[in-house]
């Protein structure tokens, strides 16, 4: 015959055990949870109140099928029912990753872990859920990381090519323009085989172009940097340009005193700059002005001076603003399409953005494109 005191101590160790148990439970990282063989929520821990958004008792006497999105909510109790007829799993004693639904009906991808326990003539089932979210965040930066890296080596690959080939090239045309200089001397009193030479020396111009614009896309960027005005980089820059444009009468409004230093490749900065005052020239109207305002803003805890180049012209359509940086993507009938995709490449390798801005429906002045330029201060 058991004693008093006995019973006294079986009682006590049944509710160390139970407390135990309800500890390791409640501080596990990961969600468990158990259903019987009909699906309904017998017992949840708090870890899956952080996964899903419900109360561990909210849950209690609901189908497990509440955590899970379409088709496999309506087909789990069929899961189940085929299971305990013929014995074979899917999941249970396997565990593999599914997609769950939190309570704000937003989706969640875990790992699931099902077990089957047998507590007298009951059965049941505990599943062990773990978040994926992060590891599958990791898996995506590393698949990306690993593009990046094959793209930058064969862009590498295809810059070095494309330096050889501009080089030699270089030499050719150099060679083919001595020739139709002597060819011009001797065409003089020929008006109309002048014009066809002279027309040949613009190919020949346009060609060396092009050689060079591909070689400046595909080589490796190498960045020389100084601190430097943004107010001195656009009105430098706005002189040489307008050597070129001498016919327009466009003026330039620069707003920049507010922005401080940058810290850039100036020779790279300008080569940006440039690209996008020859686009705004190409489409304002004459007795019409390009702006630039420069501020400073925050982002990802860090300073970034923000420039903003407008025109006048008659903007970007929605084709154009989604495909202004692709290579080779370009409106114009001459030109090779890589210009903005080379600014784009320019401004990665400094840390930088550079995008199509939105114009502000306040703003009568500014009818046109807005292209903002981020570089980082300091």
């Amino acid at each position: 015959m058991i004693s008093q005191e006995e019973q006294n101590n079986a009682s006590d160790l049944a509710a160390i055990d139970t407390a135990l148990l309800a500890a390791i439970l409640n501080t596990a990282v990961d969600a468990i949870i158990t259903i019987d063989e009909r699906g309904k929520i017998l017992s949840a821990n708090r870890a899956l109140q952080k996964l899903f958004g419900y109360l561990p008792s909210e849950l209690i006497g609901k189908n497990i099928s509440c955590l899970m999105p379409e088709p496999d909510r309506s087909s789990h109790d069929g899961y189940l029912a085929k299971y305990q007829q013929t014995g074979k799993a899917a999941i249970i004693g396997i565990g593999r990753q599914v997609v769950g639904q939190r309570r704000d009906g937003s989706l969640i991808p875990v790992d699931l872990a099902v077990s089957e326990i047998q507590v007298g003539n009951r059965k049941m089932y505990t599943g062990i859920i773990r978040d994926m979210t992060e590891r599958h965040q990791v898996e995506s930066d590393l698949r990306t990381a690993q593009q990046r890296l094959i793209q930058s080596e064969r862009l590498t690959a295809i810059g070095q090519m494309m330096t050889g080939l501009a080089h030699e090239s270089r030499n050719a045309l150099q060679r083919s323009r001595a020739c139709l200089d002597m060819l011009e001397l001797d065409l003089q009193s020929s008006p109309d085989q002048h014009d066809l030479v002279k027309r040949t020396r613009s190919a020949l111009v346009e060609l060396q172009v092009l050689y060079e614009e591909v070689r400046s896309y595909a080589a490796p960027i190498q960045l020389e940097r100084s601190r430097q005005s943004i107010r001195e980089l656009c009105e430098e820059t706005w002189l040489n340009v307008r050597e070129q444009w001498q016919t327009r009468h466009i003026d330039l409004v620069a707003s920049c005193d507010a922005c401080p230093p940058v810290s850039c490749d100036k020779q790279r900065i300008c080569q940006v700059l440039r690209n996008i005052f020859e686009n705004s020239l190409a489409v304002s109207p004459n007795g019409s002005s390009i702006f630039v305002d420069c501020r400073t803003i925050q982002r990802d805890q860090s300073s970034f001076a923000q420039i903003s180049v407008t025109d006048q012209g008659p903007g970007l359509n929605e084709e154009q603003r989604l495909r202004l940086f692709e290579p080779f993507y370009t409106t114009k009938t001459r030109g090779t399409g890589l210009g903005m995709a080379i600014c784009h490449r320019i401004i990665d390798s400094h840390g930088g953005r550079i995008s199509v801005g939105t114009r502000k429906e306040s703003d009568d002045e500014k009818t046109g494109a807005v292209i903002v330029v981020e570089l980082p201060v300091g």
